[in-house]
């Protein structure tokens, strides 16, 4: 992707550009570079889920809850019912869960009041919460013990943002398909005494409309390296409208649930006949995409129950419904603060495949969409887009919901 050079508007667009350290951003001259950008990280860095290989939860975590876990296969194993090569089988299980689940990152999709955008974030959220700022704005957060993220929607500019906030350590910077943008880093949030970046956006292809992304961690006294890091390299990097989707995609609403299916793709199978189980099957140019519905059989949070699901249906029960041999990196996706699970097999050149673990009220979703790698007519980047986007008909139902849980959680 070529630099785009266009100036920032009024005041910003009376400097010359300079590049920066960085790459593919560019600041006015006599602004500061955006904090943490480092030329050495690729600018689509983001598009793996996994990248840098980190672990979102701490290494003693991890080991204590596999710990627990083995007790309880143990336990269970020392009784009639369970062989010790079930037993086994179900640790080796629980080592993959648990590295899965520590290296997810966090896609925040918010496509409600004319609003269209997303972003990604090297966190693992596990609540979400969607709210107004004003009248006209809103915004999603998705949130962890160690870190949150959210992406607004607002008709403040990043101009006014800039010349507004009182914050030390504040920019202005251009990126390719941001025409506009304004970076913030605030002493400490409202409620918790830890630093926050923000960065407010215009894109290229939505000029009349603003932006807001925020990344805050929690706990670490290396925030702030971290923090900068994060935001100048991954979640700014990641920030793009989702107006182009309309152009690959179709959308398709199956009751309560909308989802999108590649461009060219035809409905094969529709079986609607089990009362348990219905299930719909789309073929095309070397794709095949299923989405299958039953009854929620797990009442945890949705979070929790993708969890279950996961280690249960994916790594245990029935690991062939993965590629074997094909590594797996994951995400948690917020769709106007409605959550999904994706785990993503990419295998270059060769069969891959992704699938989607979804809950509404009624219903729980599993969407496979498997297809070989250049003979399809979209690339890899193209199919996650398309699988990560969803709507439901009681979104807002459905994230009331979670809040009062999360309330009721906390007292």
């Amino acid at each position: 992707m070529k630099l785009k050079t266009i100036l920032l508007g009024v005041s910003m667009a009376l400097a010359f550009t300079m590049p920066i350290n960085a790459a593919q951003y560019t600041v006015p001259e006599g602004q500061p570079p955006v904090p943490g950008a480092d030329a050495s990280i690729p600018g689509n860095a983001y598009q793996n889920y996994r990248y840098g290989n980190t672990s979102k939860v701490p290494d003693f975590e991890i080991k204590e809850s596999l710990k627990l876990r083995f007790k309880e296969i143990d336990d269970v194993a020392s009784e009639p019912g369970m062989s010790l090569a079930n037993a086994d089988a179900l640790k080796k299980a629980n080592i993959r869960y648990m590295d899965l689940l520590s290296h997810d990152s966090t896609v925040i999709l918010l496509h409600e009041k004319g609003y269209n955008a997303k972003l990604t974030a090297p966190i693992r959220t596990v609540e979400g919460i969607v709210t107004p700022l004003k009248r006209e704005d809103i915004t999603s957060f998705a949130i962890d013990r160690y870190a949150m993220a959210s992406l607004s929607g607002t008709t403040e500019t990043p101009e006014q943002a800039f010349n507004e906030s009182s914050a030390g350590r504040k920019g202005t910077f251009i990126y390719p398909g941001i025409r506009a943008g304004t970076w913030i880093i605030t002493e400490s949030s409202k409620n918790d005494n830890n630093p926050m970046m923000l960065a407010h956006v215009i894109f290229d292809d939505q000029p009349n409309h603003t932006y807001i992304a925020t990344l805050s961690k929690f706990g670490q006294s290396d925030v702030v390296t971290n923090l900068e890091s994060a935001m100048a390299n991954i979640v700014i990097p990641s920030m793009q409208s989702l107006d182009t989707l309309d152009s690959i995609s179709d959308l398709i609403t199956w009751e309560n649930i909308t989802y999108r299916v590649p461009k060219g793709m035809v409905l094969k199978t529709n079986d609607t006949n089990h009362s348990n189980l219905n299930k719909r099957v789309y073929q095309g140019h070397g794709m095949e995409f299923v989405i299958e519905r039953g009854p929620v059989t797990d009442t945890e949070s949705p979070i929790l129950a993708y969890c279950n699901r996961v280690l249960r249906d994916y790594l245990y029960a029935s690991p062939s419904l993965l590629l074997q041999e094909v590594p797996i990196q994951s995400a948690v996706v917020w769709n106007n603060g409605v959550p999904s699970y994706l785990m993503d097999q990419y295998n270059s050149g060769k069969k891959s495949r992704m699938i989607q673990l979804i809950q509404d009220d009624q219903y729980e979703y599993n969407i496979y969409l498997t297809y070989e790698d250049g003979k399809a007519n979209y690339n890899h980047i193209e199919l996650r887009d398309i699988m990560e986007y969803l709507d439901f008909g009681n979104a807002k139902m459905l994230r009331d919901t979670m809040h009062q849980n999360l309330i009721h959680k906390k007292k």
